[in-house]
């Protein structure tokens, strides 16, 4: 096993990263955040 393929399975992380889901995951999550706090 690579020290990649172990701190990938350490981390429990994902072994490529596609920016678009990313992006996306961090846009809800903002959306979500922003909708449950009063100003």
């Amino acid at each position: 096993m690579t020290l990649q393929e172990t701190i990938i399975q350490q981390l429990g992380v994902k072994p490529v990263i596609d920016p678009q889901e990313e992006i996306r995951k961090s846009i809800d999550f903002l959306k979500a955040y922003l909708k449950n706090i009063p100003f």
